[in-house]
């Protein structure tokens, strides 16, 4: 088990000024600071993300804290002992896993310190509408999102959003995934990869970089990982050939559709895992530095050169 530590409390906070860390030891009243905007602090603003502005609003939701591992901690609302224990097990299978895809446990990335993943879960998605926009500054109209921070802060917390659905935490497994892919694959914070998405609590610069981005691997990682094999979802899409490899790999805010993002994703990601296994490592030397423009230029180099044996691919995975 990796030595970890989680830095939660308010008397910890760090602050960053221009390039600068400095930690307060005691409560901060934030009114007086000039606070960065997302994840881009510019020279006098300090880094406070709303997990930390917030923490006393939050922790009188999510009452409850459960601790599945040194690095795995559940803060919720109202799960039974059974729910936990679920979650805690499905957590631990997917970190498992991750690791026997990609051999990354203990070789974090360079500057990164997320050594805990903190997973926040409200009793619902009315709670989950209600709450997490004030709480952690994000959109709610979604299953649930990972925050990864500034991960090169010593104090930094890699937080999860969620709620239960029918008994369960909704997406749990796929929302971790993109922890695990940010602190052992893909360099950096939310905004370091090349991507179109501004919206908060990271509010990335604008304008976007040009495409390619890396949201066919982020999004289709956290379904693989999650799902492996049982996709029936994916799968029953398969046969349609409603795409060529080439196109996903342009994945984007702009043509953002579940299908396409997720499910098609999945189908990218799962081919290129399981049959072009040289090209991905290739392509993560540079991710994992975070060589981005490397990056884009292996996937243009790739062009078209897989469309075809993708679609045949597809035809042995299809559910009829």
């Amino acid at each position: 088990m990796m030595k970890t530590k989680l830095v939660i409390a308010l008397l910890s906070v760090g602050l960053i000024a221009g390039c600068q860390t400095t930690y307060s030891p005691k409560i901060v009243d934030y009114s007086k600071l000039k606070l960065a905007k997302g994840n881009i602090v510019n020279d006098g603003e300090v880094y406070v993300p709303a997990w930390v502005r917030n923490e006393k609003q939050i922790n009188q939701v999510l009452v409850n804290e459960h601790h599945c591992a040194d690095n795995l901690v559940l803060r919720y609302q109202n799960m039974s002992e059974q729910n936990i224990t679920d979650s805690c097990q499905l957590l631990k299978d997917t970190e498992t896993r991750f690791h026997q895809l990609f051999k990354r446990q203990g070789k974090p990335l360079l500057h990164d310190n997320n050594q805990v993943l903190r997973a926040n879960i409200y009793a619902g998605r009315d709670d989950y509408v209600k709450y997490v926009t004030d709480h952690f500054d994000v959109p709610s109209n979604n299953g649930g999102m990972y925050l990864e921070g500034l991960p090169h802060m010593e104090n930094n917390s890699a937080e999860y959003v969620a709620y239960l659905r029918n008994g369960q935490v909704w997406n749990l497994n796929h929302e971790f995934v993109h922890y695990l892919d940010g602190r052992f694959n893909t360099y950096g914070d939310y905004c370091s990869p090349p991507h179109d998405n501004h919206y908060g609590p990271e509010y990335c610069p604008e304008p976007a970089p040009e495409p390619p981005y890396l949201i066919w691997w982020g999004e289709g990682l956290g379904e693989y990982v999650a799902h492996m094999n049982n996709n029936p979802s994916a799968l029953k899409l398969a046969g349609n050939k409603t795409y060529q490899l080439s196109e996903l790999f342009y994945n984007s805010s702009a043509n953002w559709d579940t299908d396409r993002v997720y499910r098609w994703g999945y189908l990218a990601v799962r081919y290129m895992m399981e049959f072009q296994r040289d090209k991905v490592d290739h392509m993560l030397t540079h991710v994992r530095r975070g060589d981005y423009a490397r990056y884009q230029k292996i996937v243009k180099t790739w062009g078209t050169s897989m469309d075809a044996d993708f679609h045949v691919w597809l035809d042995t995975v299809a559910i009829k």
